[in-house]
């Protein structure tokens, strides 16, 4: 068991499902031994709707879904084996005839009488074994649960695929004239994100005249752009980019790096990364620097990846007030 415990735990998030579930078998057997050594004849997938039914009264289908967050078909399920059972009855909902509503039988009433003292004991020794994890796990639970039910699971992946099937045919491409604005663009939206459009001299040197002060230079500039999606699409969708500054013939600095919100963390960054750094190596640097910010923690990871390390600056502290990490890459 602990070797297939360990492989289970080395796919990572990929098997949360897979764990969630062998956990909660692994816990329904415990109380359906626990309930068998005390006499007690109940399924303990009956829980959740006796529990509820016993706290809330009588429910519809439908009521007792909304209250426990599983679907109607599932309570439907619980509901049919609980009535062959016993447990549970049926009757007109006094206020609408045309509704059915689930009742505890005598049967129950009786049983609560055995189980409850069970039921404080199974939550006071889990209560003891979650206290002594470094990480509440019911709280945990409770926030991956919020997360699932605003951002969604299904949907988010499928776009993403939709996106990764696009990017991996994104093209790198170099100075286009009528790419200027874009290259404003994508840069004013990372500086008013982060930093209130926080601007110095030479930010405006370099977003106003990329020409002189890119490529004039020496410097290069690129962009990403996805490919089109029909053949009468006739706008370019550009979604990276990306300088190279050249500020002397062995001191290069990869500059002015922005990434669409929307494609961020799949590989756009990266690719444009590597046409810098390759096009230094062809110009024979031995070395290349950046200067970012630690809020930026996304792109800081990028270039942790890539070979990045940080060393103090050269002058002591950086021309951008924003700026608070110095960064170095020996090609």
């Amino acid at each position: 068991m602990t070797n297939k415990q360990d492989q289970m735990q080395s796919f990572g998030s990929l098997s949360l499902g897979s764990r969630l579930k062998r956990l909660s078998d692994r816990m329904m057997q415990e109380v359906s031994n626990l309930y068998q050594a005390q006499g007690i004849p109940l399924n303990p997938s009956f829980f959740p709707l006796l529990n509820l039914l016993l706290k809330q009264g009588a429910l519809t289908v439908t009521e007792a879904a909304e209250g426990l967050g599983i679907s109607h078909p599932a309570v439907s399920k619980i509901a049919r084996k609980m009535l062959d059972e016993g447990w549970l009855i049926k009757k007109p909902d006094p206020q609408d005839v045309r509704r059915q509503q689930l009742f505890l039988t005598d049967q129950s009433h009786q049983l609560l009488e055995q189980i409850q003292p069970v039921w404080r004991e199974i939550k006071t020794y889990l209560d003891e074994l979650m206290a002594m994890q470094t990480h509440p796990l019911l709280s945990a639970i409770d926030e991956f649960e919020q997360l699932i039910n605003t951002q969604g699971f299904t949907q988010p992946i499928l776009q993403r695929l939709q996106t990764r099937t696009q990017l991996d045919q994104v093209n790198i491409i170099g100075w286009q004239p009528e790419l200027k604005s874009h290259f404003q663009r994508l840069n004013m939206a990372w500086l008013n994100q982060y930093f209130a459009g926080e601007l110095v001299e030479a930010d405006h040197l370099a977003l106003d005249h990329p020409e002189s002060y890119y490529l004039a230079k020496g410097g290069y500039i690129w962009f990403a752009e996805l490919p089109e999606q029909s053949p009468s699409d006739d706008k370019r969708k550009i979604v990276g980019c990306v300088a190279l500054a050249r500020h002397s013939a062995d001191c290069f600095e990869i500059s002015k790096m922005g990434v669409e919100d929307e494609v961020q963390g799949l590989g756009v960054g990266r690719k444009l990364l590597l046409a810098a750094l390759d096009k230094a190596r062809e110009l024979g640097a031995k070395a290349v620097y950046l200067e970012s910010a630690t809020q930026l923690t996304r792109a800081l990871q990028l270039y942790q990846n890539m070979g990045f390390i940080e060393v103090p600056h050269p002058n002591g502290v950086s021309i951008y007030p924003r700026s608070d990490i110095y960064m170095t890459l020996t090609l």
